[in-house]
């Protein structure tokens, strides 16, 4: 049975007491903690900050089936031996859970470096007969309405299927970088005929220069947060 999991991180609770030495760290908006999902909603306009990035506006958009928000645990860290900041959402989503996504904002800091890339990995999954696990990183100009999106200016995909079709990583550039993106990334489980499906969880990380980091390396995911919500 296909499985496929990604890189390590570091927990946010170590870099951002680094980070808040040198004075990268806004002091007005919280650091970002581990969590679930339904404590980054109620995060709203303010959000949190991984480095000199600030994640807000979090909304999830629950389809018939799917997992509610505090059934989803939201881990932020950074890529090891980079600055890049990510995210993980773990749950145990399973068949059938269509068309379920997140979405948010992000907002890079004064002095911080513009958004060049991203890269959106796949966690653990399991599959049976056609059963099929999908998500989706679509990033895009941001508008003036919180939570809606603009034009899009990078889409990723990872996909785990039973016959072999696996793409547990993808990458991207921007066209230009950005300082403000909107984010939207949906979840789909579907089982097929007489199948099943299964994911643990996935990683968008957001890459500050040209060089991304680089294919998903075997060994743990990440460490736990030091710092709970």
């Amino acid at each position: 049975m296909p499985t496929t999991r990604h890189k390590r991180l570091v927990p946010v609770g170590i870099t951002a007491m680094i980070l808040a030495v040198t004075g990268l760290v806004a002091a007005q908006v919280p650091d970002c903690t581990l969590g679930k999902l339904s404590d980054y909603e109620r995060l709203g306009a303010q959000g949190c900050a991984i480095g000199n990035k600030n994640f807000s506006h979090f909304t999830y958009h629950r389809a018939p089936n799917g997992l509610a928000a505090s059934a989803i645990s939201v881990t932020p860290g950074t890529v090891t031996d980079s600055d890049d900041p990510a995210l993980l959402f773990e749950a145990a989503w399973v068949t059938p859970s269509p068309g379920s996504s997140v979405s948010y904002d992000v907002e890079v800091a004064t002095a911080g470096k513009a958004i060049s890339g991203a890269s959106l990995e796949m966690q653990f999954g399991q599959i049976t007969g056609t059963g099929e696990a999908g998500v989706t990183a679509e990033l895009h100009q941001p508008s003036d309405s919180p939570s809606i999106c603009g034009a899009a200016e990078l889409t990723l995909n990872v996909l785990l299927t039973a016959n072999q079709r696996k793409k547990a990583l993808d990458k991207g550039q921007l066209k230009d970088p950005a300082r403000r993106l909107c984010v939207v990334t949906p979840i789909s489980i579907t089982p097929g005929k007489n199948g099943s499906a299964s994911l643990k969880g996935f990683m968008t990380v957001f890459h500050s220069s040209a060089a991304q980091s680089a294919s998903a390396r075997t060994g743990p995911v990440l460490s736990p947060s030091e710092a709970g919500r």
